[in-house]
C-alpha cells in the first residue's frame, strides 16, 4: 500500500512543477487550437504553456526561487559545535540507490556531496555513528554492500556504519530513523534546499535534528549576461525549488489530520 501511495504522489507532484504544467497547458492549447470555433483561445493557451516553461529556464528565476530555501537552511556545520551538543549520529539523507554496478564514486549520484560532508563530520565527531539513507522505489532498494564501499575507503569502519535502505522518501526516513536515535540530538546532512523540509520531517517524529546543509547552488549570483537566457539546467533548479516548496506545504496541509 505504501508502495501505490508513492507512486502515486510522485505521478501527481509531476504536474506540480513548471514541466508537467506547461505540457499540459500546451497540450490542451493545440487541442482547442484544431477547432475552428476555438482556435484563437487555443492558440492563446499553447503559447501560455511556453512562455512559462521559459520563464522557469531562465537562471534568474531558478536562483529567486531556490535562494530563500538555501538561506533558510543555514551555513555548513561545523565538528566542534556538534561535539558540544552531544551528537552521537551523523545522518546522511543521500537521495540515491547505490547498486553493485557502478564504481564506487558514482553510485550515489546527486547525493555524493551530502555522503562526503557525512564523512567529514562524522571524522571529526570522534565516536560518533555515519547512519546512510540510500533509499529505495518500488521494487528496487539500495544494496547496503554498495552503499558502504565507498565510507570504508574513506576510513570509515564497518562498525561505526549504519545503513538504512528501505525507505522511499524523507517522511518514511524520519519514521525508520526515529526508532533508532531516538530522543537525543542528530546532525541532519541533506542538501541546503532539503534542509527545511527536512527538520519538519524530523521534528514531526519527535526527533531533535541540527540542520547539517551542504549542496548549495545559490551560494553565487548567476552572471547578468545570463539571467535571461534560458537553461536546462536553470530549469532543473526551478523544479528542485518548487518540489520543497510543495512538500513544505503538503506537510503543513496534513498536520490538522495528524499527518
Amino acid at each position: 500500500m505504501d508502495a501505490i501511495g508513492f507512486v502515486i504522489k510522485r505521478i501527481v507532484s509531476t504536474f506540480c512543477y513548471p514541466l508537467g504544467i506547461s505540457i499540459v497547458i500546451i497540450f490542451l492549447g493545440i487541442v482547442v487550437w484544431r477547432r475552428k470555433t476555438t482556435g484563437r483561445y487555443g492558440f492563446a493557451l499553447t503559447v501560455a504553456g511556453l512562455i512559462i516553461l521559459v520563464v522557469f529556464s531562465f537562471p534568474i528565476t531558478g536562483y529567486l526561487l531556490m535562494r530563500p530555501l538555501e538561506a533558510q537552511a543555514g551555513s555548513y556545520a561545523e565538528p566542534e559545535e556538534l561535539r558540544s551538543r552531544g551528537v552521537k549520529y551523523i545522518v546522511v539523507l543521500s537521495s540515491s540507490i547505490p547498486t553493485p554496478d557502478m564504481p564506487p564514486a558514482e553510485r550515489y549520484g546527486s547525493g555524493l556531496v551530502r555522503v562526503m560532508e557525512g564523512i567529514r563530520l562524522w571524522k571529526g565527531v570522534p565516536g560518533s555513528r555515519l547512519v546512510l539513507s540510500g533509499g529505495s522505489v518500488p521494487g528496487r532498494h539500495s544494496q547496503k554492500e554498495a552503499m558502504a564501499e565507498l565510507p570504508e575507503q574513506l576510513g570509515v569502519p564497518r562498525e561505526a556504519l549504519i545503513l538504512e535502505t528501505g525507505a522511499m522518501d524523507t517522511a518514511d526516513e524520519a519514521k525508520r530513523l526515529s526508532k533508532l536515535v531516538g530522543k537525543q540530538p542528530v546532525a541532519l546532512v541533506t542538501s541546503a534546499r532539503h534542509i527545511p523540509r527536512a527538520v519538519q520531517h524530523f521534528k514531526a517524529r519527535g526527533l531533535l535534528p541540527i540542520p547539517c546543509p551542504c549542496d548549495f547552488a545559490t551560494r553565487v549570483l548567476p552572471p547578468f549576461y545570463s539571467w535571461f537566457l534560458p537553461s536546462e539546467s536553470a530549469l532543473s533548479l526551478s523544479q528542485k525549488a518548487i518540489h520543497n516548496y510543495v512538500g513544505s506545504l503538503w506537510l503543513y496541509l496534513k498536520r490538522p489530520f495528524g499527518g
